[in-house]
């Protein structure tokens, strides 16, 4: 790192301090773009290898040539955490990158979501990659790959409320003639299928519907060996530890740039010839987009946070508020995720200024696709917004009955994602291989009635 670099660095921890910022020490690394692109696209520094991280390294090189997007940094929750710089970048570049961490890193160590992670997670990563290469070497690297299909496909499917560590059921009490689960063999008896009736078809097992599947799967599948259940496990773990990127995507993002935005502002060590360069950079950072049709969550959170500074600064001044701007913020970025931050703060004068609507797309006479405005409504706006932040934008599935070995799995909510049939048969096949059982999963169409999903040792079926 240059020396010059490294004082700004230190320059900028200082002055975080001094404005009560709270955060983990950082490592600071400079390192080349291809150093960068491995970092993105497995998560962390050292990850098993899967084929889907090598075709995300060429996604995002891909389009990293092709002029759509621009690395600046990799900043990893961890503690210590460490932030990666690339070396292309300018020393003013990489000054403002170094700010933007921190405020980053401030988020990780206060948020209420993140405090629930691992924040060692960077050693424990590297620590589960060597156990997942020593089973490539024993049972093969398709083996392998095979059960880390099945694992991605079901990560999304978690229940953060419960955490990652749980005991198993327990076993039923009293003589209520209920099966319980120390007779789970009578549980998994037979292949017949079950009615569709829910109440015909329930039983006590699981006692409530389940939405953690891998950990389901990982406690109760007869079919799984130990090492399958292991990385099933790996997995799961980390699936949590990326949870609360998915759902403060527009708050991390945007109180980062504020946090750049004061530091950079508040400096002296901006040289003359540097000062518009930071401008133009901030500037492409915290841009509405130029797609009017996609907000750039980097503006629409760094707008906000404006926007509550100003707002609590005025009430702190009037004695309305004991909080000025930053004390609320602060306050704000420990207590909201990206749906409680979008309904609590995004305001009717904001949604004017921005001018933001709700849209959908038609069919013109002439066949062409258009855009027709159906609201500028605040509620309807913020509806808008948050719809697909929901269950880590995945659909809302849950385990609710296990009968004769027929375990059914529903889709509990039509507003929370949409089961896509390309991807549900694979899916569902995943599911009845580390089951062992026929499967059947119910959602609703678009009149609402109820249709099945079947996959069984005949296939698939609907």
């Amino acid at each position: 790192m240059k020396k010059i670099l490294e004082k700004r660095i230190n320059t900028l921890t200082e002055m975080a301090e001094e404005i009560n910022l709270d955060f983990y020490p950082i490592n600071y690394e400079v390192v080349p773009q291809e150093v960068m692109l491995e970092v993105i696209s497995y998560g962390l520094p050292t990850r098993a290898r899967h084929w889907s991280y090598g075709q995300s390294y060429d996604y995002q090189k891909m389009q990293g040539e092709m002029g759509y997007s621009k690395i600046y940094e990799v900043v990893l929750n961890n503690d210590p955490s460490y932030a990666f710089l690339l070396d292309t970048n300018s020393d003013i570049a990489n000054t403002m990158v170094a700010a933007h961490v921190i405020g980053h890193v401030h988020f990780f160590k206060n948020n209420y979501l993140f405090k629930k992670t691992d924040n060692k997670m960077v050693y424990h990563a590297a620590e589960r990659a060597q156990r997942i290469e020593e089973y490539i070497q024993a049972h093969g690297l398709d083996a392998v790959e095979r059960c880390m299909d099945i694992g991605f496909a079901l990560d999304k499917h978690i229940d953060w409320h419960k955490g990652i560590y749980r005991d198993k059921y327990k076993p039923a009490k009293g003589g209520s003639g209920k099966k319980g689960f120390d007779d789970f063999d009578d549980v998994l008896g037979g292949r017949k299928k079950i009615a569709k009736n829910t109440e015909e078809r329930r039983s006590s097992f699981p006692p409530y519907d389940e939405y953690d599947m891998l950990w389901f799967f990982i406690n109760y599948s007869r079919v799984l060996e130990p090492w399958q259940k292991d990385i099933l496990e790996i997995i799961r773990k980390e699936s949590y530890y990326f949870y609360p990127q998915y759902m403060t995507k527009i708050m991390n993002e945007g109180f980062a740039s504020f946090i750049h935005a004061e530091l950079m502002m508040k400096s002296d060590f901006i040289e003359e010839g540097e000062h518009l360069e930071f401008c133009k950079i901030h500037e492409r950072v915290v841009q509405p987009g130029s797609n009017k049709l996609n907000m750039n969550p980097y503006f629409l959170g760094f707008t906000i946070f404006n926007d509550i500074r100003e707002r609590w600064d005025e009430m702190h001044k009037n004695g309305e508020s004991d909080l000025d701007g930053m004390a609320k913020i602060y306050k704000v970025v420990e207590e909201e995720d990206d749906i409680s931050f979008l309904r609590n703060y995004l305001t009717e004068d904001l949604i004017n200024e921005l001018k933001l609507f709700v849209y959908r797309k038609i069919k013109t006479p002439s066949g062409d696709e258009a855009i027709e405005i159906v609201s500028k409504n605040l509620d309807d706006v913020i509806e808008s917004l948050t719809s697909d932040l929901y269950n880590y934008r995945a659909p809302l599935m849950c385990i609710e009955g296990v009968e004769d070995g027929f375990l059914q799995v529903k889709h509990a909510s039509s507003n929370i994602g949409t089961l896509d049939p390309k991807y549900l048969e694979k899916t569902i096949e995943y599911i009845y291989e580390i089951w062992g059982n026929p499967v059947n999963i119910s959602t609703l169409d678009d009149k609402y009635n109820e249709i099945h999903y079947t996959y069984d040792e005949l296939g698939f079926s609907e």
